[in-house]
């Protein structure tokens, strides 16, 4: 029995999620829906899908939504869909507050609904072969840099793009245990927008005694695009393209090596939302994408970056 789904938003990364789910057997798109029905029956006359300016024509027909709108929407969406035990994939942050974030994952666990948060790094094959080769990080450098392209206005960069490497930072480090915040200094910059479109930030993480020190910088106002992860450790480094797919390793004599990327070519939106059928079919939270906690952790140090405030 195919999976029957419907995605709310047909801007840049819906059309992703659309293109991606067709490409997917065992899944039948129901509809698209978005308040501008002549760009959602654009889309929708390309692929020959069903269209509505609202989600909740559809809620008799699909079982599963696909959230890919404005962030300041997400909230009264998902909680809509959960009330309508309705599982959901919501794109990143699924919201920019930690407290609306953590009634919205409350009330889907008391639904039984199964819901995933986009955090799409975690099913990049850099990514995860980089972690396969870090044993005790010192210190980590991210940059996230991109050109402005007049998309995702409505949320601060720190939320759009830093995000990611925050969440990759949670997910290495906590491994190590119990994950405390001990320093935080950031600089943000209003310039095209009226949220931050720069951020750089200092943070020092304790984790059973061990401290990691970091440093993220995410900007939509860059010149070109930059996805580089770098990490530290006592007697080498290794730095990832996460743009160019490759890993280089330096040890302390200066010798550098290539590090094989395993399943290089696999597609990470992709792997992502098959992740995330898998667990619909198996009823279980993922293993891979962000836990509950890590979502609400990493939302709080984000609005702290923001100086407590979403811009």
């Amino acid at each position: 029995m195919k999976h029957k789904v419907a995605v709310i938003g047909a801007g840049y990364f819906g059309q992703r999620h659309i293109k991606t789910l067709l490409q997917m057997e065992d899944t039948e798109i129901v509809g698209i829906v978005d308040k501008d029905i002549n760009k959602a029956n654009e889309i929708a006359s390309q692929f020959g899908l069903k269209v509505t300016n609202d989600y909740r024509y559809l809620l008799d027909k699909a079982e599963i939504f696909f959230i890919v709108t404005p962030t300041h929407t997400h909230s009264e969406i998902a909680e809509n869909l959960i009330e309508a035990e309705k599982n959901i994939f919501i794109e990143k942050p699924i919201t920019e507050n930690p407290q609306e974030a953590t009634f919205l994952i409350k009330k889907a666990l008391q639904k039984g609904v199964i819901f995933q948060v986009g955090l799409i790094e975690r099913f990049n094959p850099v990514i995860k072969t980089l972690i396969e080769h870090i044993n005790n990080p010192q210190f980590i450098s991210a940059q996230r840099l991109s050109p402005f392209l007049g998309r995702a206005t409505d949320t601060a960069v720190t939320f759009d793009l830093m995000i990611h490497d925050l969440d990759l930072i949670w997910k290495i480090f906590k491994a190590r245990g119990n994950l405390k915040l001990i320093n935080l200094k950031a600089f943000t910059k209003r310039l095209i927008t009226d949220k931050y479109d720069f951020a750089t930030v200092w943070l020092e993480l304790e984790a059973d005694s061990k401290i990691l020190k970091t440093t993220l910088t995410a900007s939509r106002i860059n010149s070109d695009y930059q996805r580089i992860f770098s990490v530290i450790e006592e007697d080498f480094t290794i730095h990832a393209d996460l743009i160019k797919r490759t890993i280089m390793r330096i040890d302390e004599k200066g010798n550098s090596k290539e590090i094989e990327v395993k399943e290089k070519d696999k597609q990470p939106l992709f792997e992502e939302i098959r992740d995330f059928l898998n667990c619909v079919k198996e009823k279980t939270l993922s293993k891979i994408a962000p836990t509950p906690d890590e979502i609400i952790e990493v939302l709080k140090i984000i609005r702290e970056i923001n100086g407590g405030d979403s811009r």
